[in-house]
């Protein structure tokens, strides 16, 4: 499967697009963890992009393209915000009392960790963050019972 959409910057265009993601990821038979998975990683990337990065103000569209086979699920996010590193964000202050703790970093630490392989580039004004999730139609939690 592929796809590729391009959405205006805004959380409600993007929560269409996450629905819809998720029914076509739901009918090529991606087990649900992955679909999960994906619309936190869409979301966050997303969000950070309208919020921090400013699309929001040029109103060019946001880019997702998707492929999915039998070894992985590929999602890639162009954006034209200011160029941001996601690979390169500092780790947040997991142990830190709610006091001491900056706000922010959670989110970009979630998608470090959902993901099996997060790739950054910029070409010409674009970010692309590409993120890779292994075993796309096989169950990410093992059964306890």
């Amino acid at each position: 499967m592929k796809m590729q959409r391009d959405i205006p910057p805004s959380l409600d265009a993007l929560a269409r697009l996450n629905d819809d993601l998720e029914g076509q990821l739901q009918a090529q038979g991606v087990v649900a963890e992955r679909i999960g998975q994906v619309r936190l990683i869409l979301e966050e990337l997303a969000c950070n992009a309208i919020h921090h990065g400013e699309c929001g103000r040029e109103e060019a569209p946001l880019r997702l393209q998707l492929r999915v086979d039998a070894q992985a699920l590929v999602l890639e996010l162009h954006d034209s915000g200011s160029a941001f590193d996601p690979t390169d964000a500092p780790a947040p202050a997991l142990y830190d009392t709610l006091e001491d703790r900056p706000i922010g970093g959670l989110g970009l630490y979630m998608v470090q960790q959902l993901a099996d392989g997060l790739d950054y580039r910029r070409e010409g004004d674009a970010n692309i963050v590409r993120v890779t999730l292994l075993d796309p139609y096989s169950p990410v939690l093992e059964d306890l019972s």
